[in-house]
């Protein structure tokens, strides 16, 4: 199955360009991310639970002071009711009064009542301080059951007795329904109400800077003779431990990620950067002190790093062994061509003591010709030992020159010396092309020395326009054009030699007698890099 390249997806694009402590950061929000997501969801569900529980607490508080309420105020009615059908059916009013006086005992403080036998009549019956309002509601047949008296602070209930015109009303004030409801909790900023059809009344108290904050109602399940009971509270906020509940999880997510940046940073990506520096400016053969071990730096990174500054000892002594060897073989080397060229030039003497005591002119001349090719290859030696050292190849103006040279200052049957012109930029071949154009131009010159000693004689070379790795070398002479006596010296053989030697450079030799110059096309000299 072929492997999939991760890093050729679009989707990993970005985080290719961006640094290994920032792309661990993302990966560890992403990771954790889920994490801190479900945290906050669970502790929300709690809050949540929390908050129901207590609303179903604060409910129950309510209900269980409305049963309360409710029960102690149908218990007072019914005694009421009952002393007002005594009263209706003839009895002693002044006995049923004192009757129900001792029945209620010390409950009857906390209410008013009116007892009437029949509608219309004044009072049979009175308990307590009874308000304006309580007579008023007492003498109206169409009194409700139950009526919240704002202007009185309380409220009024109305009952009938078993005979149906005798009927009896009560006040309770607010202080004494918040005490017969008996709330169990104290809810802190709340307030209870018996609330009407048309009417409230606020059976607690608090300030009206704070009623403006009571923003949640919980109404009792059950009545109060028709009337509900409600509270009144504020609800409550979101505490600084709920909220930090909330934000903990992704405090914790932005934590780790920092903490893993941080972690990498300092641990992997400080030292690999330094380390990373260091190979980058290391120089061969320099010695290297190894990374300052601390608490922070992994230790396969040090161990890394003194494996580098081993290596490079290493290196750096066998570079000396490298260039002492150098040094023996360039001593070697120019050993070797200090002796080549001084046994050619002893054999160039030799030829020339034997030129002397030749005979003829036609052994002379051929002694002359075989000393001119031996100068031409100690020529190449001495030039070639000499760019070696620089390694950048035999210099070819010195070379033409030294050749030309040679030519201008030989001595002839006749006397006369080439006028010989060199036009050649700065430009190095290897041995390879240096010994055949050697050998190449001495047999040109030559040729123009034997046929035209007299005319002169340009010897230019340059880099092709279009390919710099390769130049024209051209010579250029009055005795290269329309000649018998050359072409006569050409068929003779020297036509197979000079072919030969463009054999040798892998180029054709081109004459062009219109133009009375023989070219040639080779190849220039590129150091190797070291």
């Amino acid at each position: 199955m072929p492997s999939i390249n991760r890093a050729t997806f679009p989707l990993f694009t970005p985080l290719a360009r961006l640094s290994i402590g920032t792309r661990l950061f993302l990966i560890l929000a992403v990771a954790l991310l889920p994490l801190a997501l479900g945290s906050v969801i669970a502790n929300r569900s709690l809050a949540e639970t929390a908050s129901e529980e207590r609303n179903r607490l604060l409910q129950k508080n309510v209900d269980d002071a409305a049963l309360r309420l409710n029960a102690a105020v149908q218990n007072d009615l019914a005694l009421l009711g009952s002393a007002a059908s005594q009263i209706a059916v003839g009895e002693d009013p002044a006995r049923i009064c004192l009757n129900l006086r001792e029945q209620l005992g010390a409950q009857q403080t906390r209410f008013s009542a009116l007892l009437f036998a029949a509608t219309g009549e004044a009072p049979a019956c009175q308990i307590g301080a009874v308000p304006n309002a309580l007579r008023e509601a007492g003498t109206d047949p169409a009194t409700r059951t139950a009526n919240i008296v704002p202007q009185a602070n309380g409220a009024i209930f109305a009952v009938r007795g078993r005979v149906s015109v005798a009927h009896a009303v009560a006040f309770y004030p607010a202080s004494s329904l918040f005490m017969l409801a008996d709330p169990v909790d104290d809810v802190p900023l709340s307030q209870f109400e018996l609330r009407g059809p048309s009417a409230t009344l606020a059976l607690t108290g608090i300030p009206d800077n704070w009623q403006r904050r009571l923003n949640a109602v919980m109404t009792a399940q059950s009545d109060i003779a028709g009337l509900n009971l409600d509270l009144r509270f504020v609800r409550p906020k979101q505490t600084p431990p709920e909220f930090l509940a909330q934000i903990i999880p992704f405090i914790t997510l932005l934590a780790a990620a920092v903490i893993g940046w941080l972690v990498v940073n300092f641990m992997l990506i400080a030292p690999l950067t330094q380390l990373q520096r260091k190979i980058r400016q290391y120089d061969a053969g320099e010695r290297l002190a190894p990374m300052v071990r601390t608490a922070f730096n992994a230790s396969e990174i040090q161990e890394l790093d003194q494996g580098f500054v081993a290596l490079a000892h290493k290196v750096s002594v066998d570079r000396d062994a490298l260039d002492e060897g150098l040094k023996q073989q360039i001593l070697l080397t120019r050993e070797v061509h200090h002796r080549v060229k001084n046994n050619l030039q002893i054999i160039a003497s030799l030829i020339n003591l034997h030129a002397r005591t030749a005979d003829s002119d036609q052994a002379k001349l051929a002694y002359g010709k075989i000393q001119r090719r031996v100068d031409a290859l100690a020529v190449v030696h001495r030039n070639h030992f000499a760019g070696t050292e620089h390694n950048e190849g035999i210099n070819l103006r010195a070379l033409v020159g030294e050749l030309a040279g040679s030519f201008e200052h030989a001595g002839n049957n006749s006397g006369d010396s080439p006028d010989i012109m060199v036009d050649i930029d700065n430009l190095h071949v290897s041995q390879d092309v240096g010994v055949p154009i050697a050998f190449l131009l001495t047999e040109i010159l030559e040729l123009i020395h034997l046929t035209r000693p007299e005319a002169p004689v340009r010897i230019s070379a340059a880099r092709l326009p279009d390919d710099p790795a390769r130049m024209t070398l051209r010579i250029a002479s009055p005795a290269l054009g329309p000649n018998p006596q050359l072409e006569e010296m050409l068929a003779d053989g020297i036509d197979r030699v000079m072919t030969g030697l463009a054999r040798q450079l892998r180029a054709p030799l081109v004459r062009d007698t219109a133009f009375e110059s023989i070219a040639i096309v080779v190849s220039v000299f590129v150091p190797t890099k070291r």
